[in-house]
């Protein structure tokens, strides 16, 4: 699939709170192009407390006076706009369907090209969101799921669960925490540093039979181990304290059996 350019455009937005929130919102997923068509408030230092970290859409948006000024200098690109509203004129279906519909059907995302493929995401103005006028302008008319009997979403958080379903559906670079980084090229998978043989032997030594090759104690306790994926440092202290257990097991038995000799 070749790589896309995903902007975000936002549509006579009131509240500069929900500008800034949007910027903190594409920072988070990794959109950087905020797009602004005749915006209908000032943003000042609340837009930019509202995008807290979050900041590079916002520093760097774009603002078009109105359709004609946005058409004028944006690339041709996939344009889907989204509502909470549906009724005559308005064949609206979630915005993942039609994420997966046109990843199935449409070959300009698949083909290889230098040029990144643009997607354009539509945001209305807080009150009554995208009107018809707005929406002609769009290839799909697209929802974002709710579960509750008020369908209408602010409009900040509307464009995070927007790029979210994006992100799910067309993927990206996840980022990770700090316990979560990616490992690298040569490091084992746990499954590999996985002390089989000691956990086999101890479990020998202490009398229980593993000859039921589906479930015994040791698949059972092989899977709750591998379950939490722990460390090769932390394997690595599991084996040593299983051969220590295996040594004083043996060193018991010994004894044991001197003791009956004499």
């Amino acid at each position: 699939m070749r790589k896309l350019d995903i902007r975000i455009v936002l549509v006579r937005s009131l509240y500069e709170r929900n500008v800034g929130a949007t910027s903190r919102a594409m920072a988070n997923m990794g959109i950087q192009q905020l797009i602004l068509i005749g915006p209908q408030c000032e943003l000042t230092i609340e837009a930019q407390k509202a995008a807290a970290t979050g900041q590079h859409g916002l520093q760097n948006r774009i603002v078009y006076k109105d359709w004609d000024d946005f058409f004028k200098h944006e690339p041709n690109s996939l344009r889907i706009a989204t509502t909470a509203r549906d009724g005559r004129g308005r064949q609206v279906q979630d915005l993942q369907t039609t994420l997966q519909g046109f990843l199935e059907s449409n070959a300009e995302i698949k083909k290889q090209s230098d040029e990144p493929y643009v997607i354009h995401i539509i945001f209305g103005p807080e009150d009554w969101g995208l009107s018809a006028d707005d929406i002609k302008f769009a290839h799909f008319c697209c929802s974002i799921p709710t579960y509750g009997e008020n369908t209408s979403l602010n409009l900040a958080q509307a464009t995070l669960l927007a790029m979210f379903i994006l992100r799910q559906t067309l993927g990206g670079d996840r980022s990770r925490l700090e316990g979560q980084q990616k490992p690298k090229e040569n490091q084992k998978k746990p499954e590999d540093v996985f002390p089989e043989e000691s956990l086999k032997t101890w479990l020998l030594e202490m009398g229980f039979d593993l000859s039921k090759k589906k479930i015994n104690v040791y698949t059972v306790l092989k899977r709750m181990l591998l379950q939490n994926v722990p460390s090769t440092k932390e394997f690595r202290t599991l084996e040593i304290v299983l051969q220590q257990s295996i040594r004083k097991l043996r060193e018991l038995k010994e004894l044991k059996k001197n003791k009956n000799d004499n």
